[in-house]
């Protein structure tokens, strides 16, 4: 790790940003957690320090207000210069619904975080970036950003999400700034664990619909955003990676299965 590295984790609060706030201060970088939740970051960033970073600061941010993201690169400029990485994590989840019974204040309130914050968050850091000539960016995608999701606002947002990285690859890669995302599967994190325990996810049932039988844990998404955002990735941009725990092969492979089930050959 370059020394005086500097790492942004919007959406750093909790869940997959928190466990890659973390990792990243286990690696020995300064780590800046932004969120709207100051409890919960005042915490992860006394974790962080705990765990390795030699700087880990709170900053309030709200990813739906473009001159919240702007103050947040503004405080991070003052105190750490232009940052290394940026990640991209705050987000809204979505039970599952139809289309046409998609309310449209949700549907609004939900694309301004998860993808509008998203844009914001690449527009302010990618510009202090591209200015430097260097630096990483990671936004977190979905499932959904492959899958047709029942969830819908949810599921074209992160879409969105995938598009944006791809097209910002291209745009900043010659400014010496990569963009990457990842993909996470069924994570157990803060927000799943909420939704299981309200009766609205089948912990069983997603289980069963992956490869390797499990959830993916946030420290999984984690180690993906540390490779992806380090030298070791250095040819690699524009990609966005599943961590999954095989769901994106499993629904497809299980679903052929059911009309073309696998016989044992018969010997002769």
């Amino acid at each position: 790790m370059d020394e005086a590295r500097t790492v942004v984790v919007i959406g750093g609060t909790r869940g997959i940003g928190k466990a890659i706030a973390m990792r990243f201060a286990e690696d020995g970088a300064h780590v800046v957690v932004a969120g709207r939740g100051k409890a919960s970051g005042l915490e992860v960033a006394r974790a962080c320090e705990a765990a390795g970073a030699p700087a880990a600061r709170y900053v309030e941010t709200d990813v739906g207000e473009a001159r919240s993201v702007e103050a947040l690169g503004v405080a991070v400029a003052g105190e750490f210069g232009v940052p290394s990485v940026l990640i991209n994590c705050a987000g809204i989840l979505q039970s599952g619904k139809r289309v046409l019974d998609q309310a449209l204040d949700e549907d609004e309130a939900i694309w301004r975080v998860n993808y509008r914050g998203t844009l914001l968050g690449c527009q302010v850091f990618g510009r202090m970036m591209a200015a430097a000539g260097r630096g990483a960016i990671l936004n977190v995608g979905s499932l959904a950003s492959f899958a047709p999701l029942s969830l819908p606002a949810y599921t074209p947002g992160k879409h969105a999400v995938l598009a944006l990285t791809q097209i910002l690859a291209a745009e900043l890669g010659p400014r010496g700034v990569r963009v990457n995302a990842v993909a996470p599967g069924y994570t157990l994190s803060d927000g799943l664990k909420e939704k299981i325990a309200k009766g609205e996810r089948n912990p069983e049932a997603i289980k069963a619909s992956t490869a390797l039988r499990r959830f993916v844990d946030p420290r999984d998404v984690a180690e993906a955003a540390m490779f992806l955002c380090s030298d070791r990735a250095s040819a690699v941009t524009g990609v966005t990676l599943p961590v999954d725990a095989g769901w994106l092969v499993q629904a497809p492979y299980a679903h052929y299965l059911q009309g073309n089930p696998i016989r044992p050959i018969v010997a002769i």
